[in-house]
């Protein structure tokens, strides 16, 4: 019985101790720790291809970001500056639109990939808490819209379907622009902070290798270009004052009728039918001649008072014999 157990113990030892020679014996006949051997490096194997796709698709995003960035900065120079190009002159707002929105993937991207975005992202209170805030702003921004509509037409802000959407998105989109901003703005000062932090290192010496913070450099710029465009939107074309105008245009290219059947009315002057039957309609004292998103979103029109409202008569059909 003693040297039975002696025999089970060597061949445990045998097993845990391994020789050269498990290389070269049957898979069957290999001891257990060339199996756990095998099994930890193809592990590590594993586990370092992984790490290096993860530094690979980290390189590629941040690059990609970098190009991004640097080529919303040079869009934004390119229409801030003087230019006898007749191009960018006729794209300038094209220049400035395209500007803020890679400007704003960027600082959107960057935030998302930060360390404190996607650790409160992984809780439900968080996005709970997002979509209350969300649905409320809509909420809001539907009635402001409303308001705006009815205060130029005077009629129910339903009779506007497409302009009532659409200038809900204008509503919503004004609500969240000082948000983005001071989320591009306290962003911006932390990189700040980095930048200084760096150069009082190269200053004083204690850490003379590091690299120059690139990344922040350009975080700084594209918030730059975000802040300048935000805070110039915010105080000229979308400002409240400026919404009745955005509502008018918006309602003449969406939904007034320019080609009607009221023998009533005057067919140079565009109408609004009103209510489910279509009998009366919101008659514009005046057409408008075609525009541009240029002219929408920059240029200063007058809002006409005198809409009337009048019951279509329809004219008869023609009979052909």
């Amino acid at each position: 019985m003693t040297k039975e157990i002696e025999r089970s113990v060597e061949g445990m030892h045998q097993e845990l101790k391994g020789s050269e020679l498990d290389f070269y014996r049957k898979d069957d006949d290999k001891s257990l720790k060339f199996f756990v051997r095998n099994i930890s490096t193809r592990l590590t194997e594993q586990l370092n291809a992984r790490k290096r796709r993860q530094e690979d698709e980290s390189f590629d995003v941040r690059w990609s970001l970098g190009v991004i960035g640097c080529v919303g900065i040079i869009l934004a120079i390119t229409r801030s500056a003087s230019s006898d190009i007749e191009w960018v002159s006729e794209h300038t707002l094209a220049l400035r639109l395209w500007a803020v929105a890679l400007s704003t993937i960027f600082v959107g991207v960057s935030l998302e990939r930060s360390t404190l975005v996607r650790s409160l992202w992984r809780f439900s209170v968080t996005k709970f808490l997002l979509s209350l805030i969300l649905s409320g702003t809509i909420f809001y921004a539907r009635g402001k819209a409303a308001g705006f509509v009815n205060g130029v037409f005077h009629v129910d802000a339903t009779a506007f379907p497409i302009t009532l959407v659409m200038t809900t998105g204008l509503v919503l989109f004004k609500l969240l622009v000082p948000f983005a901003l001071a989320v591009a703005g306290m962003a911006a000062a932390a990189h700040v902070l980095s930048v200084l932090a760096w150069l009082k290192d190269k200053h004083v010496g204690t850490n003379p290798v590091t690299e120059v913070p690139l990344y922040s450099l350009l975080f700084i710029g594209v918030s730059g270009v975000i802040l300048f465009f935000g805070l110039s939107w915010s105080g000229g074309q979308l400002n409240d004052s400026r919404f009745p105008e955005k509502v008018y245009l918006m309602a003449h290219a969406l939904d007034f009728n320019y080609s009607h059947e009221c023998a009533n009315v005057d067919p140079a002057r565009p109408v609004v039918f009103l209510g489910s039957a279509q009998e009366s309609v919101l008659v514009a004292p005046y057409g408008l001649e075609d525009f541009d998103f240029g002219t929408f979103f920059e240029t200063s029109v007058t809002v006409p008072a005198d809409f009337t409202r009048e019951k279509c008569d329809y004219k008869p059909p023609v009979v052909n014999h």
